[in-house]
Parts: C-alpha cells; structure tokens; sequence
C-alpha cells in the first residue's frame, strides 16, 4: 500500500490557468483529506504539485544515481508516519486499505475511509475532528474519481466502460469500509 504514497493520485493537481473547473473540484475533493491526514496519522504535510504534467513528472523522477527512490519528494517523516500507521492495522484492516489503494490509486483516501471505517465502528475517537469520509463512503469513491469524472463531462459517457469503471470503483471502496466496519475492535476481545 505504501507504493501507492509517493505518487499518491491526490497530490497532483492541476494548474488553474489551464483548468480552473477541474482544479476546483480537486481541491474540493482533496483539501479536507490532506489536513485531515496531518492532523491525524502524517504529521507534516505531504508534497502537492500543482501544474501541468512536466513539473509533476519532473519532480516524480529518481533525484540522484544512488536514490531508487521515484516519486515526489515528500518529508521522510509522511513516509515513517505512514508507514508506523499501518503497522498498526491487522491483516483484515491491511486487506481492505489494499483494496481502496488499488481502486483509488491513492494511499491518502485508503487511510482516510480505514480510519473512518474503524473509528465508526469501535466509536473510539479521532482527535475531535470527523475523517473526510465520515459515514459518507460515497465520498471517498467521488475522491478517488474526480479526474475521470470530469472527463466524462467533458466529453460523454463511453457506455461498457465508464459505467463499469464507476461500478467496480464503488463496490471495492464500500466493500472495504463494510469489511472494516464490521470487524469487532480487538480491545473489546479481550
């Protein structure tokens, strides 16, 4: 899941001067889950690029001979967070946070719907502050969408494509929130 952060589909927006309407609706969609992720799991906040796709892929390349690393530059410190984070799931948790990953190319918004499926569930606290996607699952599938989306308002509908694409994304994202929404909390096991 942790392969999916350093080129997290949320943290590439695109320039305003070139797309005011898609921008908009990417930082509508993608704002709350950023300082959401700060405030709870990260700490500091990860690397958003904001521009045409030169600069991203830029910035997304290996930085020198000797790092493999490839992505964008985010603080080692998104990285331990991250990492420590789901060092904490089991494997039923890690199951359902691949899924969302994979479906919506995003570690941010597998984070977000596992801790909002799990906190709802054990009604254990957040820090105050509801996760992005909060008893609204469907959220998190308009998060993991919002580029695709506009294409299809843009230019149309491709029937047996898009509407399977729309489909599938919706089963996997709630189908992970129901899994984790229905585990017991292992502290009430004890």
């Amino acid at each position: 899941c942790l392969n999916f952060l350093p080129n997290d589909t949320t943290c590439y927006l695109v320039d305003p001067t070139q797309d005011r309407i898609l921008h908009k609706k990417q930082k509508k969609a993608w704002d709350g889950l950023h300082d959401w992720c700060v405030t709870h799991h990260l700490v500091d906040k990860p690397v958003v690029v904001v521009g045409s796709g030169v600069e991203g892929l830029l910035m997304s390349r290996a930085r020198s001979n000797t790092s493999k690393s490839v992505g964008l530059p985010h603080p080692d410190s998104v990285t331990i967070n991250a990492k420590a984070w789901m060092e904490t799931l089991d494997a039923w948790h890690l199951t359902a946070l691949a899924s969302v990953c994979s479906e919506a190319k995003s570690f941010l918004v597998g984070m977000a719907l596992i801790s909002s499926a799990s906190s709802f569930s054990s009604s254990s606290s957040t820090g105050g502050k509801a996760t992005p996607f909060a008893k609204h699952t469907a959220k998190a599938v308009e998060a993991s969408r919002v580029e695709e989306e506009f294409q299809i308002e843009c230019w149309g509908l491709v029937e047996g494509g898009h509407d399977y694409d729309r489909l599938n994304c919706s089963i996997q994202i709630h189908s992970a929130q129901f899994l984790c929404g229905s585990l017991i909390p292992s502290s009430s096991c004890d």
